[in-house]
């Protein structure tokens, strides 16, 4: 579910119309509206209200909640593939934090959720970079046939072609291409298996702005 559909959801198991819900976060109830269709999205200083009121999660409102896998016929998978930190990830990678240099780079985002591609265009504009925004894997490697970027930020749970079967393809066709990986699905075998493909970087979702805006360049 997007943004506005878990909104949405969450208001109406609360018993909570558009009207009561508006008032308290002190927005229009025309606004709470059109989050819920699609048109619009709530601003992210208001996020931590929503969570609050709908008593949701932040990682639940953004869909930054890995998918659990179904109990019929599966075993708990417990500790087998244990699920990284932002600093276990690091460690994988041997990355070294460097100063953020505030150089324009060209950065592609791929993800196939509208809100946070949006989020992640608001912070990296606001540090002074150039965004381009696809929405699933297909969308970014025809877009690579035209565009020359800098920096590609990819998240692996798309469907269709997921992240890490674009990043596979990335590579093949320009190795030299950073690839950012931007995922919930923090599994120390995705992490590895993203590493062993090319990637430059894996940030784990939730994540702080100055994380990705380092891993970036």
């Amino acid at each position: 579910m997007n943004i506005g559909e878990v909104i949405k959801f969450k208001r109406k198991k609360r018993n909570m119309t558009q009207v009561e819900l508006a008032e308290v976060l002190k927005v229009t109830p025309q606004a709470v509206s059109r989050w819920e269709m699609g048109i619009s999205y709530p601003d992210i200083a208001i996020i931590p209200l929503i969570s609050e009121a709908l008593r949701v999660t932040a990682d639940e409102l953004l869909g930054l909640m890995p998918m659990e896998p179904s109990s019929v016929g599966h075993e708990p998978r417990e500790n087998h593939d244990p699920v990284l930190n932002q600093s276990q990830a690091d460690s994988i990678f041997d990355y070294v934090p460097v100063p953020i240099t505030g150089e324009n780079r060209k950065v592609l985002i791929v993800d196939d959720s509208d809100f946070m591609r949006m989020m992640l265009e608001d912070i990296l504009t606001h540090h002074g970079h150039t965004v381009l925004q696809a929405k699933g894997g297909q969308e970014c490697l025809d877009l690579l046939q035209n565009e020359t970027v800098d920096v590609c930020v990819l998240d692996i749970g798309m469907p269709g072609m997921d992240g890490m079967e674009v990043l596979q393809r990335i590579k093949k066709g320009q190795p030299g291409l950073k690839v950012v990986m931007l995922s919930a699905l923090s599994q120390e075998s995705n992490v590895r298996q993203a590493l062993q493909l090319g990637a430059d970087a894996f940030v784990v979702k939730p994540f702080g702005a100055e994380c990705l805006v380092e891993r970036v360049g």
